[in-house]
């Protein structure tokens, strides 16, 4: 399996624009995307010794919450435990992948782990502070009757369709196409130089701007036309917010219920105290918190349950793993 597959399978998990603006080192750290891919090792944090594991077991690839480094690196120290774990991993060719504040706010990421943990329904809480929010446009194809539902399918599988909790969401409406084969064509249908006038149908669905290439690759491969006809049109749709830290009520069964809101902030989360008072929480679960922080959670009134930022963040790395193993069952993933 090439490195560029399990990246592209990594960003659909964490997708890189759901991530905060000041988070440059996400994504590929360390790696040839070309280089084969065998065994894969899932961590909180790269550490010495996590590298160490990695060489002993033969991993071909780290992917980890917390970058190797945060900040781009102006020169390598190898006296230094930054420099070392570097030059080992590159030695025993061990490509490195982060996935930090995009997995925070991804769907079934730290944040959505976090709030089941305590009792809340992440599909129906609000963000404390919006990172990315869902982008879409209309697209427009037009098709002959002979194959619309190739096509439509082609539309589902590359993720076009998709309103609320509705999938294959698509209008059609019939026609009639024109158009003149030029010289060097070779038209599905009609001939050179003569004006065609066909039935065709217009489809139309809404997809998501991150999908958009992979939408025209899909359709491509199913539409019988040389050229294919279609529209693309920016909506002012609202689409999903993602962010980090999210808030809702619990569930009447949880030890939380009592709280008519409770918010969740995985890691560093104090810094979320006042927006988790102003949309109405009256609890804040989180990693960590400053001093400054506490204090100004005292003086509103917001309870604070301070868990630890790795406590609260480690809780991902099992369920990163299985949806690795679920994509690629051929792979080892530890």
């Amino acid at each position: 399996m090439k490195l560029q597959t399990v990246i592209q399978a990594l960003n659909r998990i964490a997708p890189p624009q759901y991530a905060c603006a000041w988070d440059t080192q996400i994504g590929l750290q360390i790696g040839d995307k070309n280089a084969e891919i065998k065994k894969i090792l899932v961590a909180l944090d790269i550490t010495s010794a996590l590298v160490a594991l990695a060489a002993k077991q033969r991993a071909d690839l780290i992917v980890a919450h917390h970058a190797l480094f945060f900040r781009p690196l102006e020169s390598i120290d190898l006296h230094s435990p930054l420099g070392k774990n570097i030059a080992k991993l590159i030695k025993n060719d061990i490509a490195v992948f982060i996935a930090h504040t995009n997995l925070d706010a991804a769907p079934d990421g730290v944040n959505w782990t976090l709030a089941r943990q305590y009792g809340l329904t992440p599909e129906t809480c609000e963000v404390l502070e919006p990172t990315y929010r869902e982008q879409f446009y209309k697209y427009v194809v037009f098709v002959p009757a002979e194959a619309v539902e190739a096509v439509h399918g082609a539309i589902a599988v590359a993720g076009g369709g998709h309103i609320g909790k509705y999938s294959d969401c698509t209008f059609r409406g019939a026609g009639t196409g024109t158009f003149r084969p030029l010289a060097g064509t070779r038209p599905h249908i009609g001939r050179q130089g003569r004006l065609e006038k066909t039935p065709e149908l217009r489809v139309e669905t809404i997809i998501p701007v991150e999908k958009i290439s992979d939408l025209l690759n899909a359709v491509r491969a199913k539409h019988p036309y040389e050229e294919i006809a279609y529209d693309l049109y920016p909506l002012k749709n609202s689409g999903r917010v993602y962010g980090l830290g999210l808030l809702g009520q619990p569930a009447p069964n949880s030890k939380y219920a009592r709280y008519k809101k409770i918010a969740v902030a995985s890691g560093s989360g104090g810094s979320l105290v006042q927006r988790a008072w102003d949309k109405g929480a009256k609890l804040l679960i989180t990693g960590e918190a400053g001093y400054h922080d506490q204090l100004l959670a005292a003086e509103l009134g917001l309870e604070l349950k301070i868990c630890g930022h790795r406590e609260t963040e480690e809780i991902v790395v099992p369920i990163l793993r299985q949806k690795l193993r679920a994509e690629f069952p051929a792979l080892t993933v530890v």
